[in-house]
């Protein structure tokens, strides 16, 4: 990571990078929350992998660098998960973004799912997830603004590259692209019959939650090291 990016005393998404604005809630929070002071260093960035130094200045940003341009990371890695119980998915949300996952899937209801949105539900609960994944994203001074999406049929995953966390399962990464963490009561054999393969993720029985994030953090080491 650029030395710059690292040591910003924040990190925003932007607009446009020529002329830098601040969204209401990033102005609110880097003013109220961070009380960010006069010339303290600010990295904006497009989301697309475009970013520039700015300084904080009267609560506004003053341009300071030129805009840089970072090539986009190879493959993209996607982690889909099926939501679980309270809060524990914007914890998963949130941490798949800061190992760097650049797609979060959220599944579908399966058989053996707790967490079944209502219709009227799911534009709120998904835009919710977006907002976290993009607040995840500024924390980790990423300069590409990973995708949330869902809900995903598991089906349609069944495609090369993907993996289910299975016991019984590869230890090797290979080509695995895309890791699937099913529900607490996890997949029937029917439901992954077409995943083409399953990866192991330890002799314990982990929680949905930890899962997903041991399982990214171990194909992100396995692609970006």
């Amino acid at each position: 990571m650029n030395h710059a990016l690292r040591t910003s005393a924040a990190h925003v998404f932007v607009q446009h990078l020529s002329a830098p604005q601040l969204a209401a809630d990033d102005h609110r929070h880097l003013g109220k929350v961070l009380r960010l002071r006069d010339g303290e260093t600010v990295t904006c960035s497009d989301g697309a992998g475009s970013w520039r130094v700015c300084a904080w200045n009267a609560g506004a940003l003053d341009v300071v660098g030129d805009i840089q341009t970072e090539l986009a990371p190879t493959p993209l890695l996607t982690v889909a998960v099926s939501p679980v119980k309270g809060d524990r998915t914007d914890f998963v949300v949130e941490k798949l973004v800061e190992v760097g996952v650049d797609h979060i899937v959220l599944l579908a209801p399966v058989e053996r799912s707790v967490v079944r949105w209502a219709a009227n539900k799911v534009d709120h609960v998904m835009e919710r997830y977006s907002r976290i994944a993009r607040a995840a994203a500024m924390q980790s001074r990423r300069v590409f603004l990973p995708t949330v999406s869902g809900p995903t049929p598991l089906a349609s995953l069944a495609h090369a590259g993907a993996a289910v966390a299975e016991p019984g399962g590869t230890a090797d990464w290979g080509d695995v692209t895309t890791m699937i963490i099913g529900p607490e009561g996890g997949f029937t054999a029917s439901e992954i019959a077409g995943i083409p393969s399953a990866v192991h993720l330890g002799p314990t029985i982990l929680r949905a939650e930890t899962a997903a994030i041991v399982g990214a953090a171990r194909m992100v080491a396995h692609w970006r090291r």
